[in-house]
């Protein structure tokens, strides 16, 4: 997700629809640890549809 400046939006988001619904830290105090990019950048689709190919010996 190259839109970076959403993600502070989409905390306090999921934060409002959950209205204390959850507790557990990750979504109360550190949600910015919890909903963060792909780590695989723009490769994530790709190489996750490679790893369940491979998983599941897709040819």
């Amino acid at each position: 997700m190259k839109q970076a400046q959403l993600f502070p939006l989409i905390h306090a988001e999921v934060q409002k629809l959950s209205n204390g619904y959850i507790k557990h830290s990750l979504l109360e105090d550190n949600i910015a640890d919890y909903i963060v990019p792909p780590l695989l950048g723009d490769n994530a689709g790709i190489m996750g549809a490679i790893a369940l190919g491979m998983k599941y010996n897709i040819s």
